[in-house]
């Protein structure tokens, strides 16, 4: 037997895996009912949807299949994640990778195998959509074609299940690894890794379902000179006051982070275009208002903040990635420092934007 091999990414393959929390909900009603229509469209003995979780094979979906995971040493679905295209095993017994695997000599006794790798937006394989027989089977090019649509199937509801869950089930999902992964330890909101992992998330959410997301990219003014004149203990302060005022300055549903130094970034799933640049003047006034600090003497430290802004159109035709849309959003900060600071500056991410109109 050949035990399954792992992917070259595999650390950052498990990470994204586990941000997506699919380990840790029930059962999917809309997953159970592909796995059934597969059973029905291929008339075989096991269907399933596994997951490559470290050691294990978790079955999130299954049909006729009485145990819910497997050492994925042993799984035929290890095999499959490393390829693109479908794996087809028509006889287990006469491949030099399965013949004595326990899965194969045992029980379920599985002869025949046809698995489709599963993605998520990210472009990491989770797992497979897969049927499974006890007996040889050849599979044809119609039934391949029909398990990759339905295997299709099963990426988009994953997307859209992960893309409903609310940055506090993300955070209540977390253990004390991914928190040092994910979260930054001096304000406790999302940190740079986290904010390109949940904006990912939130741009494959709005491209699946037609819906616009707005994005800020914050800085500090001047932040180097309240560090030199008042000392990092200050510098600080005004981080963690800047991140307990945008907490509270923004909806349930947008996701805030710091991006790095006295970087901020703001996601704001449903954000429209006219709204973008009234938020972001609103958002500087709050900060001026608000963010005042004081020193070891009891003297005020007040400071401002520049806002980059950008957005990504229900129309969108090109699918931006993370590193694309937090470039843009940062090409708009440094306008916005550039003229004059404690303002905010837009770049259209695409032809629908318009900085014209919205500057009036």
């Amino acid at each position: 037997m050949k035990p399954a091999p792992v992917p070259s990414d595999e650390v950052d393959r498990q990470k994204s895996l586990e941000a997506m929390g699919l380990l840790s909900t029930p059962r999917d009603p809309e997953l159970d009912r592909i796995t059934r229509l597969a059973e029905r469209l291929f008339g075989s003995d096991i269907v399933a949807i596994s997951l490559l979780d470290n050691d294990r094979q978790f079955f999130k979906s299954r049909v006729n299949l009485s145990v819910s995971e497997t050492g994925r040493d042993i799984s035929f679905c290890g095999h499959a994640v490393m390829h693109d295209a479908p794996l087809v095993v028509s006889n287990a017994l006469d491949d030099d990778r399965f013949h004595d695997n326990p899965l194969v000599t045992g029980g379920p006794e599985i002869r025949s195998y046809l698995g489709v790798p599963i993605s998520n937006q990210q472009g990491y394989k989770l797992g497979t959509l897969c049927i499974i027989d006890s007996k040889k089977r050849d599979f044809t090019k119609d039934e391949i074609a029909t398990l990759q649509d339905l295997a299709h199937w099963v990426e988009t509801v994953i997307a859209l299940r992960y893309s409903e869950r609310s940055q506090k089930q993300l955070l209540e999902d977390l253990n004390t690894a991914q928190r040092d992964v994910l979260i930054d330890t001096l304000t406790g909101i999302w940190n740079r890794r986290g904010l390109e992992e949940l904006l990912g998330r939130e741009i494959s959410s709005a491209q699946i379902k037609s819906a616009p997301v707005g994005i800020f990219m914050l800085d500090i003014d001047h932040f180097k000179r309240v560090n030199d004149t008042y000392g990092h203990l200050v510098g600080d302060k005004v981080i963690q006051s800047i991140s307990e005022i945008m907490a509270s300055s923004m909806r349930d549903q947008d996701i805030i982070g710091r991006f790095g130094g006295e970087e901020f970034v703001c996601i704001l799933p449903g954000l429209r275009l006219e709204r973008m640049m009234y938020l972001g003047y609103k958002l500087c006034e709050t900060f001026r208002e608000q963010c005042k600090v004081t020193n070891k003497d009891g003297e005020l430290v007040s400071v401002t903040v520049s806002v980059g802004a950008t957005w990504l159109s229900p129309h969108a035709t090109t699918k931006y990635s993370s590193d694309q849309v937090l470039q843009t959003a940062d090409d708009a900060l440094y306008e916005a420092k550039k003229g004059g600071r404690d303002t905010v500056r837009y770049i259209p991410l695409d032809e629908h934007g318009n900085l014209d109109t919205l500057e009036e």
